[in-house]
C-alpha cells in the first residue's frame, strides 16, 4: 500500500480463487466490493470512519454508485485502486476511484455518500458532520450520466429474492454490493453466459432487511457507448417500495 498524500489513498488486491465466474474473470461486484473496502479504510485514516461516525450518532451509506471498466481481471490478477473524496452536494459527500491493473488504468468510479443520523434515521449535511478540510472539491474520475437512474417502467425479466442474515453489513441492513447481486439474479442466463457487464450507476433508495421478499426485474434499454444497456428494479413485496434502480452496460467478450 502506498500513499500520495493524506487525501489520496491507494491499496492492492488480489483476485481470489472463489471470485471468478465460470468464464475466467471476475464480475464488476467483485471491483465493487474493492471500492467499498478502500473507501473504509481511507475514512478510517482521516478521521470519519465507521467508528469515528459512531461517536458523533451517523453512519454512512452508500447513495450512489457509478463504476466503468474497461476489462475484468481474472484469477491469479491483481488491482491497485486510488481513491480519494472529490467535494459535497448538499446532502451527499463525494467520492473517485481509479482502478489499475498490470497494463495501466482499467477501470473508474463516483460514488456518493449520505451520513445518516442514528436518531432521527434522517441524512445530516455532511459539512455538519465532516470537518471541511476532508472534503476539499477534486477531479473526478468519472460523471454521473445522469441526474438520477432512470427508472424501470415494465420488466421483461423477473426473479424473486429473500434477503438472507448473511447479506447484512456492519450498520444492520443489507450491503450494497448485494443488491447488485440481486438485480443481476433477474438477467437471463444465456445472456450472461454471453456477455460480461462493463458497467453500473445503481441508485440506493431505501434499506431492506433478512427475511424481506424482494422482487427483482430488468428490461433491454437504449444502447450507450456501443454497449447494450440494461434497465434494472428491485421493489419490496410487502410494501412495494422500491429499493434500487439501476442501469448496467454489457458487451461480449
Amino acid at each position: 500500500m502506498t500513499t500520495e498524500s493524506p487525501l489520496t489513498f491507494e491499496h492492492g488486491y488480489d483476485i481470489r480463487s472463489y471470485e471468478p465466474r465460470p468464464d475466467g474473470r471476475v464480475s464488476v461486484t467483485a471491483i465493487c466490493n474493492q471500492l467499498q473496502d478502500i473507501a473504509s479504510r481511507h475514512a478510517d485514516t482521516l478521521g470519519f470512519g465507521h467508528r469515528d461516525l459512531e461517536q458523533s450518532g451517523h453512519f454512512w451509506i452508500l447513495a450512489r454508485l457509478h463504476l466503468m471498466v474497461d476489462r475484468l481481471p481474472g484469477f491469479g490478477g491483481r488491482t491497485g485502486i486510488l481513491t480519494w473524496p472529490s467535494g459535497n452536494e448538499r446532502l451527499v459527500a463525494l467520492r473517485d476511484f481509479l482502478v489499475l491493473d498490470q497494463d495501466g488504468p482499467m477501470g473508474r468510479a463516483t460514488t456518493s455518500w449520505v451520513t445518516m443520523n442514528t436518531k432521527t434515521h434522517r441524512p445530516d449535511p455532511p459539512q455538519t458532520v465532516l470537518h471541511e478540510r476532508f472534503i476539499p472539491d477534486r477531479e473526478h474520475a468519472l460523471t454521473f450520466p445522469t441526474k438520477a437512474v432512470t427508472r424501470l417502467k415494465e420488466g421483461e425479466h423477473r426473479a424473486e429474492i429473500t434477503a438472507r442474515r448473511s447479506d447484512i453489513d456492519i450498520n444492520g441492513h443489507v450491503n450494497n454490493v448485494k443488491y447488485l447481486e440481486y438485480c443481476f439474479e433477474a438477467v437471463p442466463g444465456e445472456w450472461i453466459a454471453e456477455n460480461r457487464c462493463h458497467g453500473v450507476d445503481i441508485q440506493f433508495r431505501s434499506e431492506s432487511f433478512p427475511g424481506d421478499e424482494l422482487v427483482s426485474e430488468c428490461a433491454m434499454a437504449e444502447p450507450d457507448q456501443g454497449m447494450d444497456t440494461f434497465l434494472h428494479g428491485l421493489t419490496r413485496v410487502s410494501d412495494n417500495k422500491e429499493i434500487v434502480r439501476m442501469r448496467s452496460w454489457w458487451r461480449r467478450p
